[in-house]
């Protein structure tokens, strides 16, 4: 297989550094490039680790052997209410691919 499943640790400098750059250079961005959001990443580590974090919600795509990260989901726990009824649930965010590879179907 040309890419795998990897988790990513935010806690970790050199794994936040790659979640940083994949989002600072493939995330939201205008058709002619010239408006990108640009998180920071204390911002990063904020939002992705709220109370009842979970790391094996923060889910990569790397090239194979251990290689680039190429694409990253995020899950975060929230409570979510419906009406009258309130459960938990889980808000996804930052799910970015390389510009590269959408059209390989990562997403």
């Amino acid at each position: 297989a040309q890419f795998e499943w990897s988790e990513f640790d935010v806690t970790d400098d050199g794994q936040l550094d790659e979640v940083y750059t994949l989002l600072t250079n493939h995330y939201v961005e205008d058709d002619d490039n010239m408006f990108r959001f640009d998180y920071q990443k204390s911002f990063l580590t904020w939002a992705l680790m709220p109370p009842g974090w979970r790391r094996d919600w923060h889910v990569g795509v790397r090239v194979a052997g251990g290689g680039k990260l190429v694409g990253i989901i995020t899950g975060v726990p929230c409570e979510t209410r419906v009406y009258d009824k309130t459960f938990r649930a889980v808000e996804i965010n930052f799910l970015c691919v390389h510009k590269k590879l959408r059209s390989h179907r990562l997403a």
